[in-house]
């Protein structure tokens, strides 16, 4: 045997926790919106003696943890939770946990953006929106761990993909874990305390849920469950003239998130929401709303800073899928026209803003040319480290090489 197997075989024996585990293949999970599943979506190359082909995996890591960032009023909640419902509608036994500790959203609300019906709230949803701590969220999170870790085979699934090297991989059915928001999250000790407390807490605050991150950070991984928090942007109070730099990429001069660090340097994707644009029934798409600008400023399968729009429909009270696809293929000049729009792959099919859906619905070439167009643009935000290592090994010389080769000829 190899030394690697020798290893590995040894590891096997060997009682301690965790020595034997090792990392399993990636899988990512839709949104809903196409724009946010490609914006951190990569491109697996599969290559095996019967395989070899490559497939776009799209969406949110199985097991990570993701953080929205945004002001007050700027749609997070309402967004997390259609993603959420997107995600878990895709499996018969995903389960979703919602501990709302604000208060953000009405039990009403969720079943609508959660798109569920109240029986299958009843049998696969728990929502709290008290008595919610630290303490208790570790518990109710390992719980779910230990139930999906112990069960494995009731719970793990086909996923239909495969890995690199052509290997076929099952998961665990994923479960959903939202806790919004973070900051709001107390330990118990300060939950129950009668008395105020003053910038100590805020310490205190910080470690509790700092160790609950890191805590919980594996079994998310390997139980499949993927969290979902909410942090709001605050001001940073200056103290003295020289302003503060950010705490990371993506946040502005003058601007921090409270409740630690670790929400953000454990986070695999943060995404940050800003409201940039109203819109008004009368004129635009014909409702009431905004155009919200999401960037992605924390992402471990992506590149960052990329920014898409998404159409907040402020009298449904929702995110419109289609329209936000149709506000990228507009900010990315695909759109034909000026007021009266056309395809250039449908040209004869003619749309206004406020039309484009009922025409949509009523032309199947207008459907086509229009998947065909959204594709083309949404490929572009992919990445693909294959393509990018043969790109750096396509050079007609090494100058790594050369430079120790320089080296060599002194010593000589």
């Amino acid at each position: 045997m190899s030394l690697m197997e020798n290893f590995r075989a040894k590891m096997d024996k060997v009682k301690v926790f965790g020595s034997n585990k090792r990392a399993e293949f990636d899988v990512m999970y839709s949104t809903g919106f196409l724009s946010i599943d490609y914006l951190n979506g990569t491109t697996v190359h599969v290559e095996s003696e019967e395989r070899n082909f490559t497939y776009n995996s799209v969406g949110i890591v199985d097991g990570s943890t993701n953080t929205i960032i945004g002001r007050s009023g700027s749609g997070k909640s309402t967004l997390l939770r259609q993603i959420a419902g997107n995600i878990m509608r895709q499996f018969d036994n995903a389960l979703l946990f919602d501990d709302d500790i604000e208060g953000s959203l009405p039990w009403v609300r969720k079943e609508f953006l959660y798109g569920l019906d109240p029986d299958i709230i009843e049998k696969r949803c728990d929502f709290r929106n008290r008595g919610i701590t630290t303490e208790n969220v570790y518990q109710r999170i390992h719980g779910l761990y230990e139930l999906k870790i112990q069960n494995r085979k009731e719970f793990e699934y086909d996923t239909g993909l495969y890995d690199t090297r052509g290997n076929r991989i099952y998961k665990l059915v994923p479960s959903i874990y939202i806790i919004d928001s973070l900051p709001m999250l107390l330990p118990e000790d300060l939950a129950n305390d009668d008395e105020l407390g003053g910038s100590m807490d805020a310490s205190s605050i910080a470690k509790k849920n700092t160790s609950l991150l890191k805590k919980i950070s594996q079994d998310c991984k390997e139980a499949n469950i993927i969290l979902f928090t909410i942090n709001h942007i605050l001001d940073e109070i200056q103290m003295g003239f020289i302003p503060k730099a950010a705490q990371i990429s993506g946040l502005k001069q003058g601007e921090r998130l409270p409740g630690g660090k670790a929400a953000i340097y454990l986070a695999n994707n943060m995404f940050r929401v800003d409201d940039s644009l109203t819109l008004k029934a009368d004129k635009d798409f014909g409702i009431d709303g905004s155009v919200i600008t999401l960037t992605l400023i924390k992402s471990r399968t992506n590149a960052t800073k990329r920014s898409i729009p998404l159409i907040f429909n402020k009298t449904e009270g929702r995110f419109d899928e289609l329209l936000s696809l149709f506000q990228l293929l507009k900010s990315e000049g695909v759109l034909q026209g000026t007021g009266v729009y056309y395809l250039e792959s449908a040209p004869d099919i003619k749309f206004k803003q406020k039309n484009f859906k009922e025409v949509l619905e009523n032309s199947p070439e207008l459907q086509k040319a229009f998947a065909e167009e959204c594709f083309k643009i949404l490929s572009t935000f992919l990445s693909d480290t294959r393509n990018v290592s043969a790109n750096n090994n396509s050079a007609s010389f090494n100058i790594n090489s050369m430079v120790n080769a320089m080296g060599v000829e002194q010593i000589c």
